[in-house]
């Protein structure tokens, strides 16, 4: 299953206090010029824990080693009970510094380690309610330059949430184009804006954010 998850690397870190700690060493890594970038993922499930494996800091995402990927395969290679694909993303800032772990080998695409939630979170393989948002505990600083646009999501109260990342389905891979394919909620809209000055948004297990998802399963991380 491909991509039903929408950005989960941006859900995964968001929707809980994984147990990623207990798992593996987490070590921050900084990636640099990514606006635009595609990356994958990869979900080892099992009897009571899901573990997310991320390709931004490896191989990327090639289309032709992953639309040969063989699900089965990955769970059996790795002691899974099963294992599902998520992607292709396009990362939507300029650079952000996240928490991987150990390196692995998908059916030739390597991805690091970047979280472990417990099996309820794959509920309906959907995500987060769109619209509906939540706090996020992670280790992720997002940087987007001054001069290039961001994508934005304004909530009933004001509240402004910038996108973190985007799917295929964004027509001519132009998240501009969100203002015609999504349909929000009552009080919601969509908008671009053009920041003067370089934006930070941080986020750490310490010191949550607020998130949302939009209708398309993408998600986006409020402003102070």
């Amino acid at each position: 299953m491909n991509g039903s998850f929408a950005a989960l690397a941006v859900v995964v870190w968001g929707m809980s206090a994984a147990t990623s700690s207990a798992q593996q060493d987490i070590s921050p890594v900084t990636l640099t010029d990514i606006r635009g970038m595609k990356f994958c993922e990869f979900l080892l499930i099992f009897d009571d824990h899901i573990d997310i494996y991320n390709t931004s800091n490896a191989d990327g995402c090639p289309e032709d080693k992953w639309m040969a990927m063989d699900t089965d395969s990955i769970a059996a290679n790795h002691g899974a009970g099963a294992a599902q694909l998520n992607g292709p993303h396009f990362w939507a800032m300029d650079q952000q510094t996240i928490g991987l772990g150990e390196t692995r080998t998908f059916g030739g695409i390597r991805a690091g380690y970047a979280a472990t939630l417990p099996l309820a979170a794959l509920g309906s393989g959907k995500g987060a309610d769109p619209y509906s948002p939540y706090v996020s505990a992670k280790l992720q600083t997002m940087v987007f330059r001054a001069g290039e646009p961001i994508y934005q999501l304004v909530g009933p109260d004001g509240g402004v949430y910038v996108l973190n990342a985007y799917g295929e389905e964004v027509t001519d891979g132009d998240p501009a184009n969100l203002a015609e394919q999504l349909s929000p909620a009552d009080g919601w809209q969509f908008q671009v804006s053009v920041p003067e000055e370089d934006l930070t948004i941080e986020g750490t297990s310490d010191t949550p954010v607020d998130m949302v998802g939009d209708d398309m399963h993408q998600y986006y991380t409020r402003m102070e």
